[in-house]
């Protein structure tokens, strides 16, 4: 499961990454690699804000939920400052023209994301949601037996 302190993380050292290549004087053409590592980091800090709005029913049983939205908030505005500056460079290097092509394609990146990877997390939650309801039935439907045995036993019924 992605955590907002890990995708930052990524995000940051990729950014890093970025900077310092652009600073060394390597054309944004060089930098694909560390733009994509960004853009996947940001992807995931959206997908773990949109995550956040309708949590599971367990979540509360577990961690803190609003410790999780500070460190998203956090993520999410350092993500912005990333973003523009990204933006600015991609403008310096390729026109508007390129940075419209480099917002089109980072859009169906993080569709595409949507489809495959954070569906498959969806579907791994979905299980153990599933699997932790059935244990909970067949646990309260156990306890619920052994109830009626010895209630039966005490009357003598069995």
């Amino acid at each position: 499961m992605i955590d907002p302190i890990t995708a930052i993380t990524a995000a940051t050292a990729a950014y890093n990454g970025l900077t310092k290549m652009v600073q060394m004087g390597r054309e944004v053409e060089d930098c694909i690699s560390q733009i994509s590592k960004w853009a996947g980091a940001a992807s995931d800090i959206a997908f773990l804000e949109q995550k956040h709005k309708n949590p599971p029913w367990y979540a509360s049983l577990i961690g803190t939920p609003e410790q999780e939205a500070v460190q998203i908030f956090a993520a999410k505005e350092k993500l912005e400052k990333q973003r523009s500056e990204i933006l600015t460079m991609i403008g310096y290097a390729y026109g508007h023209s390129g940075k419209e092509r480099y917002k089109q394609i980072l859009r169906e990146v993080k569709e595409q994301r949507k489809k495959h990877a954070y569906r498959k997390m969806e579907i791994k939650q979905a299980i153990l949601e599933w699997v932790l309801g059935i244990l909970a039935v067949v646990f309260t439907a156990g306890i619920f037996g052994v109830v009626i045995f010895f209630i039966g036993k005490n009357q003598g019924r069995w």
